[in-house]
């Protein structure tokens, strides 16, 4: 009995926001702890260098997974909600074999390109060491984003979310600190060699588990949507190529050093993010759910329920950072507060970003990522705009001011099309 209401209870909504949010926390506080810990040991410069490459990484991981983690959530979630566990384990198969050819080629572009974009578009020869290092990384982290779905998609929530950023960025941080503490410094490229390597680690025990809880399943009929996964990855690919854009922008213009500022400020906006993206992980198996039953009111509940939470539990940090940006940048060395004019932009509009709730989960999971896909283009290309403007005359503020007011747009132009949808939806019911 107990055994029952313990697995029923676990299922819930709240209790997989719960552990999200945890383990989330637990990332953003390893991230902090990894930004810290290059700030002081190899100053602003390393943060910048180290961050360009990961932002440059990232940006072909999300490319690399061509939204299949989305994709297969929804696809498995569904078919396991049916009881068609041949469906699901076929999904998953797909999904990582997709993941795995895009994210070698990719990847292996990136180590290609390295040189050109460090010395012809950039004129930063130094980075060139860090960006072909950090190339490894992406076939890793794509795989990494489609196992974690997979895995959230069967139920198992805390093992899902314990490999997706917590892990990779933890182990990074005990052994870089291993490092300083035993040699009194980090050596360079160390950040870059030993993220790719922790990435690695993480990947290959997420592959273990997948196989483990998939290996008595049935292989069914193929129901996964590539194309719904181009979509999707338009849409994160456009959020995550704003953030690239703004850090190589800024390091270009005016060097590693102002773009590591730029990303510590970043950093604490971010803690904003790490409860949006969670709290959007976690309920995007409810809400798609709730699309399947036909409660198309109840997709758009939950959605807005999630943004009161979240405001609620951001609402103390956004109070620290308005009351006290420089005491919080100056953690990091004396040279990073100077970005506590971009801190504070950031923070309010990450802060607006939370409150609004997963909406853009609600249209992916009821298949109209289509729609969201158009609007992430449109803010996307408003955001440039607003890059190419504002950061020559502004530095890093000017970059936050551009951040803030794409998430503002983005807002609006999500909670008009979700209520759209919800009428159309009623309509054809009626």
């Amino acid at each position: 009995m107990f055994e029952r209401l313990k697995a029923r209870f676990t299922r819930g909504i709240g209790m997989d926001l719960l552990i999200g949010l945890a383990l989330k926390g637990g990332g953003a506080g390893a991230s902090f702890a990894l930004n810290l810990l290059i700030s002081r040991a190899m100053g602003a410069e390393g943060v910048g260098a180290y961050q360009i490459a990961l932002a440059t990484t990232t940006l072909l991981a999300v490319a690399a997974n061509i939204g299949l983690d989305t994709v297969v959530l929804r696809s498995v979630a569904v078919a396991l909600r049916r009881g068609d566990e041949g469906a699901a384990h076929a999904a998953i198969r797909r999904a990582l074999r997709v993941v795995t050819l895009l994210g070698l080629a990719i990847g292996g572009a990136m180590l290609l390109l390295a040189w050109p974009m460090t010395h012809l578009l950039m004129e930063r020869p130094e980075l060139f060491w860090p960006v072909a290092i950090m190339a490894a990384a992406v076939p890793v982290i794509a795989l990494v984003r489609t196992i974690s779905a997979s895995i959230r998609a069967t139920g198992s929530v805390l093992l899902s979310q314990s490999l997706d950023g917590v892990s990779y960025t933890g182990m990074t941080v005990l052994v870089l600190g291993g490092l300083w503490l035993g040699l009194g410094s980090v050596p360079a490229l160390a950040p870059e060699v030993v993220y790719a390597a922790a990435c690695l680690i993480v990947m290959l025990f997420g592959l273990t588990r997948i196989r483990k809880l998939t290996r008595h399943w049935p292989i069914g009929a193929q129901t996964l949507s590539l194309k719904s996964g181009l979509r999707i990855m338009v849409i994160y690919l456009a959020a995550f190529f704003c953030d690239w854009i703004a850090v190589v922008t800024l390091g270009t213009w005016h060097g590693p050093a102002e773009a590591g500022i730029y990303r510590v400020a970043m950093q604490f906006g971010l803690l904003f993010t790490l409860v949006r993206n969670s709290f959007d992980q976690m309920v995007g198996s409810h809400i798609a759910a709730r699309f399947a039953d036909g409660n198309y009111r109840g997709m758009l509940a939950i959605a807005r329920k999630t943004g009161m939470i979240g405001g609620a539990l951001c609402l103390p940090l956004l109070g620290l950072i308005l009351l006290v940006p420089e005491w919080l940048l100056g953690l990091f060395g004396p040279g990073f507060v100077r970005g506590s004019s971009a801190l504070l932009i950031l923070a309010i509009g990450q802060f607006i970003a939370v409150t609004v709730g997963p909406i853009g989960t609600v249209l992916d999971m009821a298949h109209r990522e289509h729609i969201a896909m158009r609007i992430e283009i449109g803010v996307t290309i408003v955001t440039i705009g607003l890059f190419l403007v504002l950061i020559p005359l502004y530095d890093l503020t000017g970059a936050a001011m551009a951040i803030t007011l794409a998430i503002i747009g983005r807002a609006v132009a999500l909670l008009i099309a979700n209520k759209a949808f919800i009428r159309t939806m009623e309509r054809r019911s009626a």
